[in-house]
């Protein structure tokens, strides 16, 4: 053996004794580290690559019911597949029931089912889940997210109280966890809800001030802005902002729905051009999305947009759905093809409205055909759309209504026909906002706000607006409406 040989031979001899020497429990926690790391810096793949290494080739380590977690979390937030997400928490609470990923599985076990259900007995389920994490690992760091969480699901019952005072638990007990945030929001919302609009906004502002570099900041000032202009001095005003323009030539032609995100891209349905176009926050053009013969625009809960032709509806950039329902023969479909409305509910299902059948029918998340919506009497829906609760409303241009029902079906309030101060001529758009108020578009000349109670709280638009068609709601609560004979987009503030 030659003098360099061995010499490089003795400079390798302490890296192999130091590689020998780690053990699977030490390159199981590596390699989770080195996960988490390349899931912080957006390197997904790397991070999924990673986990299921730990499953598969460290299966006797501590650090197999971490890793599940983590690739539940992918599939669920990632691939958007459930079944795959349930599959991976479950095997944690079933295989590492004492383990420290153990109370992380089981809150996410309760957010499915939460976030899909469709009755009573699925928020029982979530609730279960949730209790399961405080109770069972009191000290684990999951436990005010599991607060958090139930607080939710009670506000989806509808039992406000309870969800006000498990939010106001996780902002009085966890302060510093990083759920407290998202609690103080609820907390103020929940307030909001119950008719408490000045302790919301005094709620709100304490998400402003305990946690300034929160997401949640920004959005409770939103609140406080819609509260106080609806709430805060006395009877609701909306005067129009001269300032505001946006849009110009065909794109501003037989516009037939307009919509804005969260993150307040403002989408406008044009059939004069064939197409739904976005406008950012600056005012600029984005690239569309080819449509023919369209009929409106909404958003999915997650946020995707959903446009509406009257052949098929496209949700998201990539995916264009037609939809069929059994027709007179067994093992015969007949298309829709005068599609007027459709909606994604909380619960995962596609409603769409038929203009020719007047008929709402109800599709699950495969777009297979499950039945009519409702009960059978035939209406005339030209508009759906959810509330923050995930009520579905629904406009009937035929009767002049607006009705509000649960995920199962059953109806739940109404705007009737002419009340107080109203009278409903033609309406023919419709949009909610946090707080389940409905602005109601009557081509008339006016949109007119309700409370979730169907009492009219403002009407909006004398004497600017002349032939209003569609109706779209900032975050902070300032109303868009676009204006048919004017062929503009108004913001009223």
């Amino acid at each position: 053996m030659t003098l360099r040989r061995t010499l490089a031979l003795l400079l390798l001899l302490p890296s192999l004794a130091a590689a020998q020497s780690t053990s699977p429990e030490e390159q199981a926690r590596g390699l989770l580290e080195d996960g988490r790391n390349y899931r912080t810096q957006g390197k997904l793949k790397q991070a999924m690559d990673n986990f299921q290494t730990i499953v598969s080739g460290f299966p006797n380590t501590s650090y197999v019911d971490d890793a599940l977690l983590e690739i539940g979390r992918y599939y669920l937030e990632v691939d958007g597949d459930v079944a795959k997400a349930r599959e991976s928490f479950e095997r944690v609470t079933k295989q590492f029931p004492q383990s420290d990923g153990a109370p992380g599985a089981y809150y996410y076990l309760g957010r499915l089912t939460m976030d899909r259900a469709s009755s009573a007995a699925d928020l029982d389920d979530a609730l279960a889940q949730f209790l399961r994490v405080q109770r069972l690992y009191p000290r684990s760091e999951w436990v005010p997210r599991a607060l958090y969480a139930t607080a939710l699901a009670h506000r989806k019952s509808g039992k406000l109280a309870e969800a006000t005072d498990d939010a106001r638990r996780v902002a009085l007990e966890h302060p510093s966890s990083d759920a407290a945030p998202a609690a103080q929001f609820e907390l103020a919302q929940d307030l909001a809800l119950g008719g408490e609009f000045r302790q919301a906004m005094e709620e709100f502002q304490q998400v402003r001030n305990r946690y300034a570099d929160s997401e949640w900041a920004p959005r409770a000032l939103d609140r406080i802005t819609a509260l106080y202009r609806l709430y805060g001095a006395g009877k609701p005003a909306f005067a129009a902002d001269p300032a505001f323009s946006v849009g110009t030539g065909d794109t501003l032609k037989d516009v037939r729905g307009i919509v804005m995100t969260p993150a307040r891209t403002l989408w406008v349905a044009s059939d004069k051009t064939k197409s739904a176009v976005p406008f950012g926050p600056d005012g600029k053009m984005g690239p569309s999305l080819a449509g023919e013969d369209l009929q409106g625009v909404g958003l999915t809960p997650g946020g995707d947009l959903v446009v509406v032709a009257a052949r098929a509806v496209r949700f998201g950039p990539k995916t264009l759905q037609t939809f069929a329902i059994p027709g007179n023969k067994p093992g015969e479909t007949e298309p829709l093809e005068k599609l007027a409305a459709a909606v994604v509910t909380q619960g995962g299902s596609v409603l769409v409205a038929d203009e020719k059948k007047k008929k709402v029918f109800r599709f699950d998340g495969r777009y297979q055909y499950q039945g009519v919506f409702g009960d059978a009497k035939e209406r005339q829906v030209s508009r759906i759309v959810l509330d923050s609760e995930g009520g579905i409303v629904m406009l009937d241009r035929d009767e002049k209504t607006v009705r509000v029902w649960d995920e199962a079906g059953r109806a739940l309030r109404a705007i009737a026909t002419r009340g107080p101060g109203y009278d409903l001529r033609k309406p023919i758009d419709v949009a909610v906002d946090a707080f389940r108020n409905a602005y109601v578009v009557d081509e008339e000349g006016a949109v007119l706000v309700f409370s979730p109670a169907g009492q009219l709280l403002a009407s909006i638009g004398a004497p600017e607006l002349k032939k209003p068609r569609a109706v779209a709601l900032e975050p902070s609560g300032a109303v868009l409406v676009y204006d048919e004979k004017l062929q503009r987009i108004l913001r009223f503030k």
